[in-house]
């Protein structure tokens, strides 16, 4: 019994571990910024704006912001402008559901 459970528990590991290194933003190419739940468009391009970040597509169904920095920490002054998680943009259109030039 316990083979099984440390099985389960080193696959699961695994599997969080992947989904880290695949949604991990990566320098020079786009991220997704999700803001808490009801932020604004207007709020969330100021945000963008206020890190010097290049604004590409605003989502405001799902308060996210896809988005592209040059400097670096980029991804530090997304958090503390108050976005709870920022990955690859990549990534995140998967979880989104949202297509490259959808206008949303």
């Amino acid at each position: 019994m316990r083979e099984i459970g440390f099985g389960l528990v080193c696959g699961i590991a695994m599997a969080v571990a992947a989904l880290l290194i695949a949604a991990w933003p990566r320098p020079g190419r786009p991220v997704a910024a999700f803001f808490p739940a009801g932020t604004t468009s207007l709020d969330i391009a100021q945000a963008v704006a206020g890190v010097s970040g290049n604004l590409l597509q605003i989502d405001s169904v799902s308060s996210v912001a896809f988005t592209m920095g040059e400097r670096d920490g980029f991804v530090s002054a997304l958090y503390g402008a108050g976005a709870w998680l920022v990955i690859d943009a990549a990534l995140a259109r998967l979880c989104t559901g949202s297509a490259p030039g959808s206008g949303q």
